[in-house]
């Protein structure tokens, strides 16, 4: 009896303890707003905090990638040349240049560029000519009334030959004092460590890469002579340079791109133990759709047709094609010039696989070099089939071309090089090879 008596006012006494206690914190609490036991108010240590806070690093892409200059002077609105009034042209020859028919935009999220091959030479950044000096080189009048010139005039001369187009050369085994990259159509992932990295350690982070089937230019730069190289399990590195390319005519990158191109440079950067930088995601994606979108509006290919009454032979085609300077890719397509040619070539001749009465001829508008008078070399090797083949030149109407139409063409190809100019996209330029080629 004694016992429990004893149990409970020892039980009793702690819990009148507990409440003093209790009583007394909440007491300076609500008298000072201090927190426990501290003699610091909750303000106060707040403050503290917040001051001590590591400073957020900010992801400024001006460190990394140039921005597009002059951005907001480019035209948004849509290039669709449908009615050219400086010229009387009778309703049945008016000629229209629109995009092409098969480019449809990508509307999926997985619409991604087709990937490069690493190995190729670098491209050179592509250097910005003022708009005016480049529109005036196309303001050559076209005189379609003098005789169309004979094919053999479009052949090389001896000059020429002397003189042949230089094909992309490999990477040089001296390696490059620094690595070039379009600051338009492409952006740049870095990463850089303190202390050398062996080739097969580096070689593991390329095949990384590799593996996001994204269009990439890979560089590493050597330890002993600071010059970047392809990719080699060979020599020690400390540095990394990833070059995406943002877009082409078959399509470009998307967020989901972007954040894995990121991500993955971040993580390259997280295993070397070394610091990494890239544009910002929304940054990417941003110049990505936009330069997609000039691409589009800008993918124009001007076709003439020539039709025979009856089917043509494909031997008399490859024929006269062979004599008016056309060097045949398959049975039923031909480019204009040599095999040397080929990266340059801006006309094509196809024969129609289901119609053998039919011969279409194409020139590429962005590819060709205005003061190459394209329409010009276009017109006189229409000229030169159609004579030997015995055939008429008409448009995808089934309208025939005569001078007036010729004259209202020539005065759209203009306007079209002139916007694509203002889109900061040279005619027949590197940057317009890598953005329409189409083979």
């Amino acid at each position: 009896m004694n016992e429990t008596v004893l149990f409970l006012v020892i039980g009793a006494a702690v819990i009148l303890v507990g409440l003093f206690l209790w009583s007394r914190m909440e007491a300076k609490k609500n008298d000072q707003s201090k927190v426990g036991l501290s003699k610091e108010s909750r303000d106060e240590i707040y403050q503290r905090m917040t001051q001590i806070r590591p400073p957020m690093r900010e992801n400024n892409q001006k460190d990394l990638v140039s921005q597009l200059k002059g951005d907001e002077a480019l035209s948004e609105s849509s290039f669709d040349v449908v009615d050219v009034k400086d010229h009387d042209v009778p309703a049945a020859s008016e000629i229209q240049l629109k995009p092409a028919q098969n480019q449809t935009p990508v509307s999926n999220a997985a619409a991604v560029v087709t990937p490069m091959v690493s190995t190729a030479a670098p491209k050179a950044s592509a250097k910005e000519e003022s708009p005016k000096d480049t529109h005036e080189a196309t303001q050559e009048s076209l005189n379609f009334d003098s005789p169309a010139k004979p094919a053999e005039e479009l052949k090389p001369t001896e000059k020429d030959k002397e003189e042949p187009v230089v094909a992309p050369t490999a990477f040089p085994k001296e390696g490059l004092a620094r690595f070039k990259y379009d600051e338009v159509t492409e952006t740049v992932g870095m990463v850089q460590s303190v202390r050398p990295i062996e080739g097969a350690k580096m070689m593991e982070m390329v095949a990384t890469l590799q593996k996001l089937g994204l269009a990439l230019r890979i560089y590493v730069r050597r330890v002993d002579n600071k010059r970047w190289y392809q990719p080699s399990a060979v020599g020690r590195y400390n540095e990394l340079a990833v070059v995406l390319l943002l877009a082409n005519r078959q399509g470009c990158i998307n967020e989901m791109d972007a954040s894995r191109f990121v991500i993955t440079v971040q993580q390259i950067g997280i295993a070397l133990e070394a610091d990494s930088d890239t544009e910002a995601t929304h940054e990417i994606v941003k110049r990505a759709q936009k330069l997609y979108n000039d691409v589009l509006r800008l993918d124009v290919q001007l076709n003439f047709v020539m039709a025979s009454k009856e089917p043509l032979n494909p031997n008399d085609v490859a024929e006269a094609a062979r004599l008016a300077g056309f060097t045949q890719l398959n049975p039923v397509r031909y480019f204009l010039g040599s095999v040397r040619d080929i990266a340059l070539a801006t006309i094509f001749l196809t024969h129609d696989d289901f119609d053998r009465r039919y011969l279409t001829l194409a020139l590429d508008a962005p590819l060709a070099q205005p003061d190459s008078n394209p329409l010009r070399t276009l017109f006189s090797v229409a000229n030169d089939l159609c004579a030997r083949l015995n055939l008429q030149l008409q448009d995808s109407r089934d309208r025939a071309i005569n001078t007036e139409s010729a004259q209202s063409i020539n005065h759209q190809l203009k306007k079209y090089y002139g916007e694509m100019i203002k889109a900061n996209i040279e005619p027949g330029s590197p940057r317009a090879r890598v953005l329409f080629t189409r083979d």
